[in-house]
């Protein structure tokens, strides 16, 4: 069996195969200790190296096939290493001191293979991904160059950039657009914040590197010179803290980054510029050209942090995160956004208050969302019209990251995930949406026999349905229906839920239907909401919101009330109901673990808000199931999201309340131990 796979393996994958085993020949020799400078002192960043040869090669062969990711991985290193041989032959004849000093340096790094496939391979990624991934190998790569300085580092950005080329051309080939079609306007302009951290990292890196690299002879290598070793570990560390807290918009990160690059640019002022001039070591007549590009290099090592810093002094203003401000009242643009496009049949609930909308600069459309910490959080499908929808995604997420606010696109239904999913981000399924259609719909047959039992039982009683508003009960009944959904609220043992699920105050809206179980006296025993559902300025159906029932409410009165909706709906020529979505449901799109996960939480939260149960509920009506999404830029970025969900869903939540959810589950298992004794 192990045979048979490894067989089959080789046939796929030969390129990748072939590398590993390679790769694990090297690493048990000697020769191994030469093929870097490094690599005498730092037996591990070989074995580092060569592991990210071999994930590399796996990564390009699959995306780029066999006869590629040789030509890149053999040509691209080669080609780099041929170049840099080159000008460090002519630097060296012309006296340079950097070209001298990699003369007798080995050229070739086996990581130059890894970053050549790397950034052959991040042509075919979907763009977010793409952009991610040469940040990141531009930034180690650069920092290598002016740190490190070695002639390999010269070499390993050369292969980078050819590897980057080579990918370009076969993805153009690939594509082949035919001259009629339209090209997609691909043009993304990095954001000031992205280039402020990637340098604030580079800095912070490079300095560290100084320490483990032997004899750097990069143009900022002098860093390390100017500190002791522990100060420079100290301002490392400290400028990699600053970038992340840059990163998520933090003034802190402003302030920290601006204290260490003004300390930083005034001791290499004072060890480069000042001292040397005192001292008389600066000459301007006479000097060979040596002497004059070191003295070139001390300044460039001054004026870099300097630039750094006033670039942050200059930007402070788009570098900061924006400040969220949620709005009172929906505007009426966002309204008519909803009503004339395709918001799906959850759009309704970004009108509620807490919310804040984002609309596109040309009109296109319209976006609700509420912020947490640094995390907005979107309010299902934009309001928008089908065509429409990919624009508006994109510039919303570009919004968001000017704004130093990670997107999280929150209850999305398919069509959205896919725009997303074709630019790398990350999708988690959390929940099910029920939708019903309402041109089938009957009560006939044995699968109905709960909804006839309970109409059955309603029309014994006298209990009627009353199709309303809010604004138009009385204020006796009105009172009834507060009274209903605080009471219910106030017997839960966590908070009420909200974000995405609404009470009593989301009924005071002239759009939102309400549907009430009435008795023969007039007394209001069950309530249920139902937000409008509208697609090209028509109203197609309803959505369910509120839905609770008064202490004396007739067993099966929901199920009552839900099935009128659903046979009014009919009469008046809508097409579809929605139950509305139901949190962690399972369905088949879902991976294994976040299937695992998303049980274990319905389970816990199931004796407070009985998510399973609900389910069960809607599963009576025989409505279709729709998977609603969570879309990240990155998989990475999920916990902090979750945090940020967490605070939108349950704002009020306390270690108490985790308390009484840990009571929820131990009284049941008291009382079945006490049955059994």
């Amino acid at each position: 069996m192990v045979q048979s796979a490894l067989v089959a393996s080789t046939r796929r994958h030969p390129v990748s195969v072939g590398v590993a085993a390679a790769s694990v020949l090297l690493a048990v020799t000697a020769r191994i200790a030469h093929a870097e400078p490094d690599f005498p002192h730092h037996p591990p960043v070989a074995w580092a190296a060569l592991a990210v040869v071999v994930a590399a090669t796996v990564l390009a062969e699959r995306t780029l096939g066999s006869l590629r990711t040789v030509l890149v991985g053999a040509g691209a290193p080669l080609a780099a290493v041929g170049v840099t041989y080159l000008a460090v032959t002519v630097g060296a004849a012309m006296g340079e001191a950097h070209a001298e000093t990699a003369a007798g340096e080995p050229l070739f790094a086996p990581s130059a293979v890894a970053t050549a496939l790397l950034a052959a391979a991040s042509a075919t990624m979907p763009t977010a991904r793409r952009r991610r991934l040469r940040a990141v190998l531009w930034t180690v790569v650069l920092t290598l160059v002016l740190f490190a300085g070695h002639g390999s580092d010269t070499a390993r950005a050369l292969a980078t950039l050819f590897g980057t080329v080579a990918g370009a051309l076969v993805v153009r080939r690939a594509s082949r657009p035919t001259p009629t079609a339209p090209r997609p306007d691909r043009t993304v302009v990095a954001h000031p914040r992205s280039v402020v951290v990637a340098t604030l990292v580079a800095l912070g890196a490079g300095t560290l590197v100084t320490l483990v690299v032997p004899e750097p002879d990069g143009v900022l290598s002098p860093f390390a010179d100017a500190m002791s070793d522990r100060a420079t570990v100290l301002v490392g560390a400290l400028l990699i803290g600053a970038a992340w807290l840059v990163q998520r918009g933090r003034r802190t990160g402003l302030v920290l980054a601006g204290g260490l690059l003004v300390t930083l640019s005034a001791v290499l002022a004072d060890v480069f510029l000042i001292e040397p001039l005192q001292d008389g070591f600066v000459q301007w007549q006479g000097l060979t050209t040596d002497q004059v590009e070191w003295q070139v290099t001390l300044f460039g090592a001054w004026a870099v942090p300097a630039a750094v810093l006033l670039a942050i002094v200059v930007l402070r203003g788009q570098l900061v995160r924006a400040r969220f401000r949620a709005t009172s009242t929906c505007g009426e643009d966002y309204l008519g956004m909803l009503r004339d496009g395709d918001a799906g049949t959850l759009g309704h609930m970004g009108t509620w208050r807490g919310n804040a909308t984002w609309t596109h600069p040309d009109g296109r459309g319209a976006v609700a969302y509420r912020v947490h910490g640094d995390v907005a959080l979107t309010v299902s499908d934009p309001a928008c019209a089908a065509a429409d929808r990919a624009e508006v995604v994109t510039a919303f997420a570009r919004a968001c990251e000017r704004n130093g606010w990670t997107p999280a696109f929150t209850s999305v239904h398919e069509p959205v995930r896919a725009i997303l999913a074709a630019e790398g981000w990350a999708s988690f399924p959390v929940g099910v949406e029920s939708v019903l259609d309402v041109t089938t719909f009957d009560l006939r047959g044995k699968k109905r026999q709960d909804l006839r039992t309970a109409s059955n039982r309603a029309d014994r009683e006298g209990l009627r349905d009353e199709w309303t508003t809010l604004a138009a009960l009385d204020a006796d009944r009105r009172a009834q229906v507060e009274a209903i959904c605080t009471r219910w609220a106030a017997d839960r043992r966590l908070p009420e839920m909200g974000f995405t699920l609404g009470g009593f105050h989301e009924l005071d809206d002239p759009d939102v239907r309400l549907l009430l179980a009435v008795t023969a006296e007039g007394r209001v025993t069950a309530v249920t909401s139902w937000l409008p559902v509208y697609e090209h300025g028509t109203l197609t159906g309803y959505t369910l919101d509120v839905m609770r029932r008064g202490e004396d409410g007739m067993p099966g009165v929901m199920e009552f009330l839900i099935a009128r909706t659903a046979l009014r709906a009919r009469e008046a020529g809508l097409t579809t109901i929605s139950l509305s979505g139901t949190p962690l449901a399972p369905h088949a799109g879902a991976g294994s673990w976040v299937a695992r996960g998303s049980a274990l939480l319905a389970r816990a939260l199931e004796p407070v808000y009985g998510f399973r149960s609900l389910q069960r509920f809607k599963e009576k009506f025989g409505a279709s199931h729709e998977p609603l999404w969570l879309v990240v830029p990155s998989a990475l970025q999920a916990p902090r999201v979750a945090r940020a969900l967490t605070s939108a869903y349950v704002p009020g939540l306390r270690p108490k309340h985790l308390w009484a959810l840990r009571q929820a589950h131990v009284a049941p298992a008291a009382k079945q131990q006490a049955a059994r004794s």
